[in-house]
């Protein structure tokens, strides 16, 4: 049995005594959810967000807007302490990126967008691109059949996210093999490019970025996410034309390394001041639209929930602790800077929660085994306060990205887990902007966190 564990029983024995505390008072959660639909200060600050800083690539102008904006904004709302932690994060640009469907005489324009990291074809933006054969591979095991005859090829990366699925958080995950090292398992066929089905159920003509990688000691290739309807249509052409060709430039590139922050606020508790709850979101979002969804709605997620509980005259026993994280989509740099560093040695966490699934309306919170398994008490009444509000759904699972990097001694990870089945229509797209979020939704969400909070800060 390791240490981490026995921290967690040793909390868990805690949570089974907890009526030595004051209990979470219900009518005091029915009032958080009243002012966040009445104030909408949560909708409010993510518009401000998107308008004032735009696209929030690590490293970019639009990153460091918003680093100062979360600051300035953070700064007028009373807490003891608003800093910056400094961060080293990478800094990729995406330039031109154009691609092109050849076969017998006939063209046409594909909807791609680069994938971040790639590296660019030949040349960059005023290069002449690659033109090769395309072939379809449809899963792993297509892709293995078919080594033999990619050498010299684009490879086209078609699995869609599993519709059976009913969590799309799931799908993503399934298929998202082929975006993150699809480009090196190619490349280890010989491939020169690959174009990759974008990561969503919905068919449209929008394609999606996200991260990918380079596997050390492959050759790297460029890398391009391909809309969905771009797909389907390609596949149908490469059953009547199998040795058509596409032609892909990408400008995209790497420029080194440049600076950025994780922004933190911090309340300090009355009664454990040294035992920290950490609320979060990150910063950053991809450059091709202003990021409302991811993360944007964790920000103001975050940044209203303590709000919340600030406004409406709550004292929490512990101190709670906004961290806006840098640089999530790249690498996690804000995340291990922050687990690395910490604000302060004295200071120990004991809960985490991290927003980073969009704006959907509430259905409840993912929690660590310990918590989930051994404490169907606990889970009751949680349900009991909070299933009236949407928040139903007790899944044990992994909280997110950013605070799954914290391993402070007996620190219970959770997630806050929005409705989901729209979210990847906007995820990585030109169409994560403010007009995909819902203002209602966003509030019940703030409300939700800040119930969770209230409720272990009471319990804890």
């Amino acid at each position: 049995m390791n240490k981490n564990y026995l921290s967690l029983l040793t909390i868990f024995m805690c949570l089974s005594l907890s009526g030595q505390v004051s209990e979470p008072d219900p009518v005091f959660i029915q009032n958080l959810y009243q002012k966040a639909l009445g104030d909408q200060q949560g909708y409010f600050w993510l518009s401000d967000l998107c308008k004032e800083a735009g696209p929030r690539l690590a490293g970019s102008p639009g990153d460091a807007k918003a680093v100062k904006w979360a600051v300035e904004t953070l700064d007028t709302l009373g807490y003891e302490k608003v800093l910056k932690q400094e961060v080293d994060v990478r800094h990729w640009v995406r330039g031109i990126e154009t691609a092109e469907f050849l076969s017998k005489g006939k063209r046409k324009a594909l909807n791609i967008t680069a994938l971040g990291g790639s590296i660019s074809t030949p040349g960059g933006d005023s290069g002449n691109g690659i033109t090769a054969e395309v072939v379809e591979v449809k899963n792993r095991k297509d892709l293995y059949a078919k080594g033999s005859k990619l050498k010299g090829k684009v490879v086209f990366f078609n699995e869609p996210m599993d519709p059976w699925l009913i969590n799309t958080g799931s799908a993503y995950g399934k298929a998202g093999w082929q975006r993150w090292g699809g480009a090196s398992e190619a490349a280890k066929y010989g491939a020169v490019a690959v174009l990759v089905r974008s990561l969503t159920h919905r068919l449209d003509d929008f394609p999606h970025t996200g991260a990918m990688t380079y596997e050390q000691g492959v050759k790297k290739i460029p890398a391009a996410a391909i809309s969905t309807n771009g797909a389907e249509w390609l596949s149908k052409e490469l059953l009547k034309s199998p040795h058509s060709k596409v032609k892909i430039i990408l400008g995209s590139h790497d420029i080194g390394r440049k600076n950025s922050a994780n922004v933190i606020a911090e309340w300090k508790g009355i009664e454990k001041p040294d035992e920290v709850i950490l609320v979060g979101g990150h910063l950053d979002s991809w450059d091709l639209a202003t990021g409302a969804q991811d993360d944007g709605a964790g920000v103001a997620h975050a940044m209203h929930a303590v709000w919340l509980l600030k406004s409406l005259g709550y004292q929490p026993r512990h101190t709670i602790r906004i961290v806006l994280f840098a640089n999530e989509e790249f690498g996690l740099d804000g995340a291990k800077k922050y687990a690395k560093e910490g604000l302060e040695e004295n200071r120990k966490h004991i809960l985490c929660i991290e927003s980073d699934g969009g704006s959907g309306a509430p259905r409840g919170f993912s929690l660590p085994a310990i918590i989930h398994d051994k404490s169907p008490e606990l889970i009751k009444e949680l349900d009991n306060l909070l299933a009236r509000y949407g928040c139903k759904e007790w899944t044990q699972g992994g909280s997110g990205a950013d605070v799954s990097q914290i391993i402070d001694d007996g620190v219970i990870l959770c997630g806050y887990r929005a409705d989901s089945q729209r979210y990847f229509d906007y995820h990585h797209t030109s169409q994560d902007d403010i007009k995909s979020v819902h203002p209602r939704e966003l509030e019940l969400g703030s409300a939700s966190i800040a119930s969770f909070l209230y409720f272990f800060d009471k319990k804890l």
